[in-house]
């Protein structure tokens, strides 16, 4: 289930909104990343930069003429020029600057940490990031913004070896995991229709499907999407 938001955040509005998500348990990381070794908020980061300095003699005091940021183009202007400038050399200057921004967000699975239903994988062992249920279901959740727009997706997946009938997959698939996503539509979008950020969280366009192994294809039926946007009603 994909629930479209609309127009994409401006960049530095979503890392915002990253940083609201993580307060309220819902993290943005890799597929396989470890959520809890990610930035979020502002940040404070610490960058090294490396530069040349050409310098030569004069008078017996060092005059520095040119900072390049290779090393390549120093050595070219110091063995190009050193036949005309007594003296002539670079010399290699590190220094570190800090800086404080929004953190970029290291991907885009959300990992919920709260009172599910579903397991965390992840949590357990280095491996991708889902919750899993006591029927083997698992559903993925990420969040994109991209030019698409404001994308929440839901991923469910449960295999059988024998085929399924349409009521057994309803329960497994959408009963099952209802109110896990009622959560985590409720914490998300909580955040998302805050006044800074103003995104309209009941004007979205969904994309509600069921895929078959075998490439069949069925539609979500209009009272599912009804029973998921409703799971998310009275959940703050």
């Amino acid at each position: 289930m994909n629930i479209n938001y609309g127009e994409k955040l401006k960049d530095v509005d979503y890392r915002k909104l990253v940083a609201e998500l993580s307060e309220k348990g819902a993290y943005l990381s890799g597929k396989y990343g470890e959520y809890a070794d990610n930035d979020y908020g502002y940040t404070e980061y610490t960058k090294s930069q490396t530069s040349y300095v050409i310098s030569s003699l004069v008078d017996s005091e060092t005059v520095q003429h040119m900072t390049l940021n290779y090393r390549q183009d120093a050595q070219n202007i110091v063995d190009g020029l050193a036949h005309l400038i007594d003296g002539l050399q670079y010399d290699t200057v590190k220094t570190k600057v800090t800086r404080k921004e929004w953190a970029k967000p290291e991907g885009s699975t959300v990992v919920f940490i709260g009172d599910t239903d579903g397991k965390n994988v992840n949590l357990d062992y280095w491996g991708e990031n889902y919750l899993e249920y006591d029927n083997g279901a698992t559903m993925a959740i990420s969040l994109n913004n991209g030019y698409e727009g404001l994308i929440l997706k839901f991923t469910i997946t449960w295999s059988m070896e024998t085929v399924q009938r349409k009521e057994q997959i309803e329960e497994a698939m959408v009963q099952l995991v209802m109110a896990d996503m009622g959560k985590i539509q409720s914490t998300i979008e909580g955040r998302m229709k805050l006044k800074k950020f103003g995104v309209d969280t009941e004007a979205v366009e969904i994309d509600c499907h069921f895929d078959a192994k075998t490439e069949s294809r069925s539609e979500c039926t209009p009272d599912i999407i009804s029973q998921v946007r409703d799971a998310r009603k009275g959940i703050q």
